[in-house]
């Protein structure tokens, strides 16, 4: 049996976390999910059991002390043969403390604190989320052994939608699931771009739009896709193969600016700062209607390794066990 710790604080992190529960399923392996937050059962993979944990997370965010004997006190109950913790320092030196073969998901970006630097050394394998040489450096000042197994969606499996090519195109702004935002900044660029021509633009949350728990119709009907970085914005975005305009907000150890860097190099990615300003954006998002017209997509589905990267991560899992990894 393998258990999983996920926090759902943003979405983005469960939403890696349930394709390659799924994927853990498939091979045959059971599951159980550690979760601190809410949990729409509509989205829980079948046979898939779930413990949820006490939100007690000390101040400046983090996985409190509470969460992790609950986490400890579950594993030494149950002994599995595998823990996967989807990015928590505490959480992974909390595992490993018991014996349990740790696997732990790497963040990019520029953290070199002893803590993240600790449970790196903790865990028996690293999953980067990511392509293969997208982030060398994080992968190198992590030390450990790091499976670079590719974007993980959970769009990955759902087959697209067709497009209404007798409308006129469509851009789509994945802008998360809180009220709260840079709603004045957003505004000025879709006023800047529609004065460039850009006649439809559909807001997904944030102040000014409409929160969808599945987004994948409207993904479907874009022509262009405009995100932030977060590693799961930009894995489901990258589903729908069309342009993309990618502007990382602001995280304290830069994990959005380094998926945005890694991106700058693929063919149809577009990547702009809040720094540029919304004039600046809004012309890149025309730019990137005009590459759509012209029948370009954007290849980022393939170079961003979203096709069976939730089956690698999987495997990383299924194969670090009590049996593989020394105590």
């Amino acid at each position: 049996m393998i258990g999983v710790y996920v926090h759902n604080r943003g979405r983005g992190h469960l939403h890696r976390v349930l394709p390659v529960v799924s994927a853990l399923r498939d091979r045959g392996e059971e599951v159980t999910i550690l979760l601190v937050g809410p949990l729409d059962e509509t989205v829980r993979p079948p046979g898939t059991r779930v413990v949820h944990l006490p939100a007690d997370e000390p101040v400046g965010g983090g996985v409190g002390l509470a969460t992790r004997l609950r986490a400890v006190s579950w594993i030494e109950e149950a002994g599995p043969e595998a823990f996967w913790v989807d990015s928590s320092p505490a959480m992974t030196l909390a595992a490993r403390m018991t014996g349990v073969p740790v696997v732990s998901t790497l963040q990019p970006g520029g953290r070199d604190d002893e803590p993240h630097l600790l449970g790196c050394r903790s865990a028996a394998r690293l999953i980067g989320a990511w392509p293969p040489g997208a982030h060398r450096e994080t992968v190198a000042r992590a030390g450990g052994h790091v499976s670079e197994i590719g974007g993980v969606s959970r769009f990955e499996r759902r087959d697209p939608e067709p497009r209404d090519r007798r409308r006129v195109p469509r851009v789509v702004h994945l802008n998360g699931a809180a009220e709260v935002g840079d709603h004045r900044f957003w505004r000025a660029v879709r006023t800047t771009a529609g004065d460039l021509g850009v006649a439809e633009w559909l807001e997904v949350g944030g102040p000014d739009g409409v929160w969808h728990e599945d987004p994948w119709p409207e993904l479907c009907s874009a022509d262009v896709v405009v995100t932030g970085g977060g590693q799961a914005s930009v894995a489901d975005a990258a589903c729908a193969d069309v342009p993309l305009v990618v502007v990382p907000g602001r995280r304290e150890h830069g994990e959005q600016d380094a998926t945005a860097g890694a991106l700058e190099e693929i063919p149809g990615a577009a990547v702009m700062r809040y720094g540029d300003g919304p004039t600046a954006v809004a012309h890149a998002v025309s730019a990137q209607v005009d590459r759509s017209l012209s029948g370009e997509t954007s290849g980022i589905r393939a170079r961003w390794g979203i096709d069976g990267a939730a089956a690698r991560a999987a495997e990383v899992i299924r194969t670090t066990t009590r049996a593989t990894v020394p105590g």
